[in-house]
């Protein structure tokens, strides 16, 4: 299996056993599937000092193993279709929180899918784009003030703009 293969590799990958693949390599991030420090921020557990270049090298190379050996596991549980993802609740806050970013930004859901493993029907189950996204009040600006210096917006438009308009259609421009 690709998976035992993969899961063999990480663990002969350093034959000092200097670094252990599964907890000297930072902390993963299995949402984005990738880690959450780059490798010049680890510090040795052993001297809490940084890693050497020659180490962080090497845990580069691990990293890359590490993210293969997940996507393999994805991939795994998805032919089974099984997705198994941890349900603490610090799990599903940062969840949220990364799905509410990409909806903040305007991504739709559909890219999120690709971007966070979830699936469509369930980011659409349990977001709204609708709480996220925000529209800008429009703001109106008179010419006159803006010649006179004055730069303060209005909410709504002139009312001499608006009888104007009606006016030029032909409708009834008393509001009396």
């Amino acid at each position: 299996m690709k998976k035992n293969h993969l899961y063999e590799e990480l663990l002969n990958s350093e034959s000092l056993g200097f670094i252990d693949p599964f907890t000297d390599l930072g902390e993963f991030d299995v949402v984005q599937m990738k880690f959450k420090e780059s490798v010049h921020q680890l510090r040795n557990k052993y001297s809490d000092q940084p890693y050497s270049k020659k180490w962080q090298l090497k845990i580069e190379e691990m990293r890359k193993l590490y993210i293969q050996y997940q996507l393999s596991l994805q991939e795994d549980n998805r032919k089974d279709r099984y997705f198994r993802r941890p349900k603490t609740k610090i799990s599903k806050e940062h969840i949220d929180e990364i799905v509410a970013n990409y909806l903040k930004l305007g991504f739709s859901f559909r890219d999120i899918e690709k971007r966070v493993s979830i699936a469509y029907q369930t980011l659409r189950n349990h977001w709204n784009r609708s709480d996220y996204i925000q529209t800008v009040e429009t703001e109106f600006y008179l010419k006159l003030d803006l010649s006179d210096g004055y730069y303060l917006p209005g909410t709504s438009l002139p009312k001499r703009w608006y009888l104007g308009c009606l006016s030029s259609m032909g409708l009834d421009t008393d509001c009396s």
